[in-house]
């Protein structure tokens, strides 16, 4: 494998600290980014005024940005990346978000302390896996999360550290919920304010460049649609009962189309799910994994 670039000068670098920030306008921008109008999350006055669940894996492109920003993003770039050839364009792959915490609702100044953790040839391109946590000047962690995208056409490398991969398969029997989410048409246009800025999905000339016909829905934002979907069906939308969401992306979405989320439950806090586009009846979304803490921990 001589000639071959060693990823594993980067994978072994140790973690770096960034700062990142929010405020409660933000929360409130997300929550519609992800079709929600629940007055929970899109209501600074509501009593249960609260984060959505998913809404800190935006802050892995946003940072304490508070404006537009370049893509890839400062923060995106602050954990290494090796310099692969020949991709042609990087997309969501994989997600693993899990709150060990109640973020502040009126908003925070945190920190996002994160490394590369793996690089693996995938078909045909490389699985880039990083992991971060959320938290405090304290050390107080808020969440942890698994950030995995797909890089297309990277070539000349060699494999190295961890993957956090896994095979979620669905049991044979009906699902016991199915939720139907229309997407709203323009939903990447709002959704792209929460700080993933990347021309993928909002410039057709780009698109068209990258293998696309137009541009698509980015892959956390479905990733929020379907965590609402199961937080309606199981928890009654109720945040205070998210644990964690994982789910690999098996397709695209293109804004205005219709999702479809099947769940199966497996125990009283465990669920698996997938998502299928209603229009093409292709999935999008599979190996979904998602777990609610315990009625009496509320």
């Amino acid at each position: 494998m001589a000639g071959l670039l060693d990823t594993s000068e980067y994978t072994s670098r140790p973690f770096v600290s960034m700062p990142v920030e929010y405020n409660a306008r933000d929360l409130i921008i997300y929550a519609l980014g992800i079709g929600s109008s629940d007055p929970r999350y899109v209501y600074e006055n509501h009593p249960e005024f609260a984060a959505f669940p998913t809404y800190p894996i935006v802050l892995t492109f946003k940072g304490e940005g508070c404006s537009t920003l370049p893509f890839p993003s400062p923060i995106m770039l602050a954990y290494g990346m090796p310099p692969l050839e020949n991709i042609t364009v990087g997309l969501d792959a994989e997600k693993l978000i899990e709150k060990v915490a109640e973020l502040p609702k009126d908003g925070a100044k945190l920190r996002l302390v994160g490394r590369l953790a793996g690089v693996h040839q995938k078909g045909k391109g490389a699985l880039v896996e990083r992991l971060f946590e959320l938290v405090d000047d304290t050390g107080k962690i808020y969440y942890r999360m698994i950030d995995a995208g797909f890089l297309v056409g990277a070539t000349g490398f060699k494999d190295s550290g961890e993957t956090y991969s896994k095979a979620v398969k669905p049991p044979a029997a009906a699902p016991a919920h199915i939720v139907e989410t229309k997407t709203d048409k323009d939903i990447a246009n709002l959704y792209r304010l929460s700080g993933d800025y990347n021309p993928l999905h909002i410039d057709p000339d780009f698109a068209k460049l990258s293998g696309f016909e137009q541009p698509i829905l980015h892959g956390n934002c479905t990733l929020g649609h379907a965590t609402r979907a199961l937080l309606d069906a199981v928890a009654g939308g109720d945040q205070k009962r998210f644990k964690s969401v994982q789910l690999r992306y098996a397709g695209l979405v293109i804004p205005g189309q219709t999702l479809v989320t099947e769940i199966w439950q497996v125990s009283p806090t465990e669920y698996i799910f997938q998502v299928k586009v209603k229009e093409t009846g292709k999935f999008c979304v599979s190996n979904g994994h998602f777990l609610l803490t315990p009625q009496g921990r509320l």
